[in-house]
Order: C-alpha cells, then structure tokens, then sequence
C-alpha cells in the first residue's frame, strides 16, 4: 500500500474507531445503568452476606448477562416462567461463584 493510499484509507479506519467507542459507550450506559446497578448493590450490601467489592463484581456480573428489563424483573420480584427462573438462578450462582 502506498504512503498515498494509506493517508486516503485513515479518515475512514478513524470512522470505524469512532463508531466502535461509541458503540462501547452506548452499550456501557445500556447495561451498566445506576438505575439498577446501584440498587442490585445495596440489596446485595443488605443481605449481609457479601462484602462491597464482592456485591459490586457481582452487580457487574449480572448487568453483563441479563438485560435491563430482566434485571428491573428481578428486583421487583417478578421472576416469571421456569426458563426465566433457571437463567437468573444459573447467572446469580455463577456470579457468585466468580466474585468470591
């Protein structure tokens, strides 16, 4: 590839970076919402059974593998339908299992 080619194909790879961070961005905001990552923690704090950092790896956890919408469920006790019961009770034993 020429020195003239490359300086034609950057403003294009800088396109793709662009939209690839703020892809990251959106996504980040998406599943990693305070509207419920912060409450999932203080919930988990109030269980008395795990520690800040073990309750914050675990907030994260979950947000990775649930969306928003599964997790407002959760939260709000409407955990509907065994394959929705077996999904959030494999994601939470398997967090847990990773945040000790």
């Amino acid at each position: 590839m020429t020195i003239t080619r490359i300086g034609q194909s950057m403003p294009r790879i800088m396109l793709y970076i662009a939209a690839l961070a703020l892809l990251g961005f959106f996504l980040s905001r998406q599943f990693m919402s305070p509207e419920t990552r912060e409450p999932f923690i203080e919930a988990c704090l109030s269980g008395g059974s795990g520690t800040e950092k073990q309750c914050s790896c675990l907030a994260d956890y979950v947000h990775e593998r649930l969306t928003q919408d599964e997790i407002r469920a959760v939260m709000e006790n409407r955990v509907a339908g065994k394959q929705f019961q077996d999904k959030v009770a494999n994601v939470v034993r398997s967090g847990a299992n990773a945040c000790r």
